[in-house]
C-alpha cells in the first residue's frame, strides 16, 4: 500500500525563496571581496546555515506524510513550469547538501585566505549548491534537467578553477563532455516518459499505474541509466572523477563526498518506486554497481596522491550505492540511506584534511609525507576517525552501513537466491577490503610513519584551529552519529526509506547485533584489509605492470582523438577550400534536407500541387523576364553586364509586388535595387577584369547549385503558404497596426514595431559584418597580399608569371 501525502499549507515560497537567496548571495559577498579577512567566514556560512536549519525544522511533518510542493508557469505554450517538492527523499538530501555546503563554506574562507579569486570561487559554488538544491527538490522532469546541467556548468568552473595548471582544465573538460553527453541522452529518456504519461511531473509518472509495463519504458530507462551513469561514475565513465580532483580541495570536497555525484544515485533513487520491479532496473543497477564497486576499491590503494586515493574510494562508494537501488528489501534501503549520509561525514572531512595538508606542507603525495600527526595532531584526529568509519570500525557510521550492506547479500543467500547473495557479498567483501587497506595506507603514511620514501616535504605554516574546525566537525557527527541512531532514525532515515520504496517503514537500526556471521565477515574485511595495508608497495607494484592502453579513460581519449580527426578532415574538405565550394556544400546540404521532407517517409507533393492556380498574363511575362534576366546573368561576358542583368531580375520582383498590390513594397525593393546595382557598379570599378571564361564543369556545377537554391527557395514559401500548421498572424497584424503601431504601412510597422527588436538584430549583424570586413581591409596581411599582387602583376606584364602561387597564397587566407 502506497503512501497518501498531503500537502502542508504554507505562506512563504520557502523552496523556491531558498533558491533565490543562493543565487542573489553568491554575487554579494563576490562584491564584497571576502579574501580580505578569514572573519568573512561567518557571513559565507549563514544561507546554507539557515537553509539547513529551515529543512531540519520540516522533518516532523515530513515524517508524519506531508509534504511541501509549490508550482510556478515558466512556459505555458510549452507546458513548462518550475516544480518543486519538499519530501522525504528530498529532504534528506537537501540536508546533506546545505550542511555539508555550510562547512564548505566555512572551511574555502580559509584556504583561499588572501587570495583576490576566492570571491569568484564563492560565486561559483553557491551557484553550484543552489543548482543541486534545485536538483533534489524538483518535481517536475524538466525542471530537474535544467537544474542537472546546471550543476555540470558549475561543476566546470569549480574543477578548472586553477586554469593556468594544464590538468585543471583537462579535467574539466572531460567531465563536462561526459557529464553533458549522458545528460542528453537522460533528457531524451525523460521526454519520452513524459509524452507517455502526458505529464512531466514526477509525482504523476510514479503514480501512473502502466508506466513500467510501457513499450516505451526499456528505451527510457536506459537512456536515463547513461545519465546517471555518467553523472555518478559508474563503470565504463568512472574515469573522469580522479581527473577532476585538479579542483580546490573545497570543490573536490563538495562535488565528491555530498553533491554533484551522488545526482545520478538521487534520480535512480526518485525513480525507484515505479521501476524497481523490472529484470532491466535490477539486473542493470546490480551489475553496473557491483562492478564500479570493486573496481573503485581495488583502484584506491594504487595511487601515493591522497586526492587520487580518495576519489577511487568514492567511485567505490557510488558504485555500492547504484547496487543497494537495484533490490528492493529493507537492509538494502537502510544500507543506502545509511551509506549515503556515512560517507558525506567521513568522505569530506578526509578530502579537507587533505586540502590542510596539501596547504601546509606544499604536496599531498604520500612518498614525501610523514609524521604530521606531531606538528598538526587536529587533523591527524580527524582523519584517524574518518578513516575509522570509512573501514568500518565499531562503532562509527561507517561500520553500521557495511554492517548493513553485508547482511542484504547475506539475506538473499538464506532466502535460496544464492547467486545474487553470492555476488554481492564476495563484491561487498573484496571491495571493502582494498578500501580499508587504502585508507590505512594513506593515514599511516601522512601522519605516523617515522620517515617518508622520498625527500620529505617542509612544513610552510601550522593550519590554524578555523581552518581544521569544519572536518573536525563533520567527523564527529559521523562517528557520534552511530550512537543516537535511535533519535532521528524515524525522524529522517524513514521518510527517505519511504519516498523510495512507496511503502511506509518502521526502523530500529542497532549498532550490535552479537557475533552474528556478518559481524565476524566484517573482522575478516578488517584483517584483510590490514594485511592489504602491509604488503601496499607489492599491491602497487602489480598494479603499475597493468597496462593502461585498454582503461576507460585511455578509450575515451582514443575516441575523442578520433572525433577531432575526424572533424578535422571534414573541416579541411569543407572548409579548407575556395569560398565557392565552401558555399555549395551548405547550399545543397538545405536542399537535401527540403528532399528529404518532402519526399520521406511519405510524399508531401500532392499538398503543394492541389493548391496551385494557373498564373495570369502578367505574372507569366514578369517570370519570363526573370528567368531571361538570371540567363543573361550566367552567360555575361562582362562585370558589367552582369549587373545590370541581376538587376533586371531584381526589377522583376519590384513587378510581382506590383502585381499583387504591394506598393509600398514595391518602391522599397526598387530602392534597394538601385542602390545594389550602384554599389556594385562602384566596386567592381576597381576591380581588374576578367576575361570571359566560357562554362566549364565548376562553372555547370555552380549553375546546378544556383538552380536547386531557386527551387529550395520556391518550395520553401509555398510549404509555409499552402501548409501552416498554426493561423495566419498576418489579420492580426492588418488589424492593429493602425491601432497599436500608430501607422497605416503594414510593413513598416511590423518591421518598427511588432519586429522591432528583430530588426535591430538585423541591424546589428549587419554592422558587425561591416566592421568584420572593414577590418580585414585595413588588416596587414591584406596589404601586403595587395603589394605582391600588384608586384606579381608588373612582373607578369614584363613576361614572368608569379600571380598563380599569389593567387593560392590568397585562396589559403580564405580569398578567392
Amino acid at each position: 500500500m502506497r503512501i497518501t501525502n498531503k500537502t502542508r499549507e504554507h505562506i512563504v515560497p520557502a523552496l523556491a525563496f531558498s533558491l533565490v537567496i543562493l543565487f542573489t548571495f553568491a554575487p554579494i559577498l563576490w562584491l564584497l571581496k571576502p579574501h580580505r579577512s578569514p572573519s568573512f567566514a561567518w557571513l559565507a556560512v549563514l544561507p546554507p546555515a539557515v537553509i539547513t536549519a529551515w529543512q531540519a525544522l520540516q522533518l516532523p511533518a515530513v515524517a508524519q506524510g506531508n509534504f511541501i510542493a509549490e508550482r510556478y508557469v515558466w512556459a505555458p505554450t510549452l507546458g513548462l513550469e518550475l516544480a518543486l517538492r519538499l519530501d522525504g527523499l528530498a529532504l534528506f538530501f537537501g540536508l546533506i547538501i546545505t550542511g555539508v555546503g555550510a562547512c564548505i563554506a566555512f572551511y574555502t574562507a580559509y584556504y583561499f585566505e588572501g587570495d583576490p579569486r576566492q570571491g569568484f570561487f564563492y560565486l561559483v559554488l553557491y551557484g553550484f549548491m543552489a543548482s543541486m538544491l534545485g536538483l533534489v527538490w524538483a518535481d517536475d522532469l524538466l525542471t530537474l534537467f535544467v537544474f542537472w546541467e546546471g550543476t555540470s556548468i558549475t561543476s566546470y568552473l569549480l574543477i578548472a578553477f586553477k586554469s593556468d595548471y594544464k590538468g585543471a582544465t583537462e579535467g574539466a573538460r572531460r567531465a563536462l563532455i561526459v557529464t553533458t553527453a549522458g545528460g542528453l541522452a537522460m533528457l531524451a529518456g525523460m521526454v519520452l516518459l513524459g509524452l507517455h504519461v502526458g505529464s512531466f511531473h514526477i509525482s504523476e509518472i510514479l503514480a501512473a499505474p502502466d508506466i513500467a509495463a510501457a513499450s516505451i519504458t526499456p528505451i527510457a530507462l536506459v537512456l536515463i541509466f547513461l545519465g546517471a551513469f555518467t553523472k555518478s561514475a559508474q563503470f565504463p565513465f568512472q574515469f573522469w572523477l580522479p581527473g577532476a580532483m585538479a579542483a580546490p580541495t573545497p570543490a573536490s570536497a563538495y562535488l565528491h563526498s555530498a553533491t554533484m555525484v551522488k545526482a545520478g544515485v538521487f534520480l535512480l533513487a526518485r525513480l525507484h518506486p515505479a521501476f524497481s520491479e523490472l529484470p532491466l532496473w535490477f539486473w542493470t543497477l546490480f551489475l553496473v554497481g557491483g562492478f564500479t564497486m570493486v573496481l573503485g576499491g581495488v583502484s584506491a590503494i594504487r595511487y601515493t596522491d591522497m586526492k587520487a586515493l580518495l576519489a577511487y574510494a568514492t567511485v567505490a562508494v557510488l558504485g555500492t550505492l547504484v547496487m543497494l537501488l537495484a533490490f528492493r528489501e529493507e537492509y538494502a534501503y537502510e544500507a543506502f540511506v545509511v551509506t549515503v549520509l556515512a560517507h558525506a561525514l567521513y568522505k569530506a572531512p578526509l578530502f579537507l584534511s587533505t586540502g590542510i595538508v596539501d596547504h601546509a606542507m606544499g604536496t599531498r603525495d604520500l612518498r614525501r609525507l610523514a609524521n604530521l600527526a606531531r606538528i598538526m595532531p587536529l587533523v591527524a584526529v580527524t582523519v584517524v576517525l574518518a578513516a575509522l568509519s570509512m573501514s568500518g570500525v565499531i562503532p562509527t557510521m561507517g561500520f553500521l552501513a557495511k554492517e548493513l550492506m553485508l547482511e542484504q547479500g547475506f539475506q538473499r543467500i538464506e532466502h535460496g537466491d544464492g547467486l545474487v547473495g553470492g555476488l554481492m557479498y564476495a563484491a561487498s567483501t573484496l571491495a571493502a577490503l582494498f578500501m580499508a587497506g587504502a585508507i590505512f595506507t594513506l593515514t599511516w603514511e601522512a601522519f605516523f610513519r617515522r620517515q617518508p620514501d622520498e625527500q620529505p616535504a617542509h612544513l610552510h605554516h601550522a593550519p590554524s584551529l578555523g581552518f581544521v574546525a569544519p572536518a573536525l566537525l563533520l567527523t564527529l557527527l559521523g562517528t557520534l552519529g552511530a550512537f543516537f541512531t535511535g533519535a532521528y532514525e524515524n525522524l529522517l532515515f524513514a521518510p527517505t526509506i519511504a519516498a523510495i520504496s512507496g511503502e511506509p517503514i518502521s526502523l530500529k537500526l542497532k549498532l550490535w547485533h552479537g557475533l552474528t556471521p556478518v559481524f565476524l565477515t566484517s573482522l575478516a574485511v578488517l584483517a584483510l584489509g590490514i594485511g592489504i595495508f602491509a604488503l601496499r608497495n607489492r599491491v602497487r607494484q602489480a598494479f603499475a605492470r597493468v597496462p593502461e592502453k585498454f582503461s576507460s579513460l585511455a578509450v575515451y581519449d582514443a575516441t575523442v582523438e578520433a572525433i577531432y580527426h575526424f572533424a578535422y578532415r571534414l573541416t579541411t574538405v569543407i572548409q579548407g577550400s575556395p569560398m565557392a565550394p565552401q558555399v555549395s556544400v551548405t547550399l545543397l546540404a538545405g536542399v537535401a534536407v527540403m528532399v528529404y521532407a518532402l519526399f520521406f517517409p511519405s510524399p508531401r507533393t500532392s499538398v503543394l500541387l492541389d493548391s496551385l492556380e494557373i498564373p495570369s498574363l502578367a505574372e507569366w511575362l514578369i517570370f519570363a523576364l526573370a528567368i531571361l534576366g538570371a540567363l543573361a546573368t550566367v552567360r555575361a561576358r562582362s562585370r558589367l553586364s552582369a549587373i545590370i542583368s541581376l538587376g533586371v531580375v531584381g526589377i522583376t520582383v519590384t513587378l510581382f509586388f506590383i502585381v499583387f498590390g504591394a506598393p509600398d513594397l514595391a518602391l522599397t525593393q526598387l530602392l534597394i535595387e538601385v542602390l545594389t546595382v550602384i554599389l556594385l557598379v562602384l566596386v567592381f570599378f576597381r576591380v581588374r577584369p576578367d576575361p570571359f571564361v566560357e562554362i566549364d564543369k565548376r562553372r555547370a556545377f555552380r549553375i546546378f547549385v544556383a538552380i536547386a537554391m531557386g527551387f529550395f527557395g520556391f518550395t520553401v514559401v509555398m510549404v509555409n503558404h499552402f501548409a501552416q500548421i498554426g493561423e495566419s498572424i498576418s489579420p492580426y497584424f492588418l488589424e492593429n497596426s493602425s491601432s497599436l503601431g500608430k501607422g497605416t504601412n503594414v510593413v513598416n510597422v511590423i518591421l518598427v514595431d511588432f519586429r522591432g527588436y528583430d530588426t535591430l538584430g538585423e541591424i546589428t549583424v549587419l554592422g558587425l559584418a561591416a566592421l568584420g570586413g572593414y577590418a580585414l581591409l585595413r588588416s596587414p596581411q591584406i596589404h601586403k597580399l595587395r603589394r605582391r599582387i600588384v608586384a606579381a602583376r608588373s612582373a607578369s606584364e614584363d613576361g614572368a608569371h608569379p600571380v598563380s602561387s599569389i593567387k593560392q597564397e590568397a585562396a589559403e587566407m580564405g580569398h578567392d
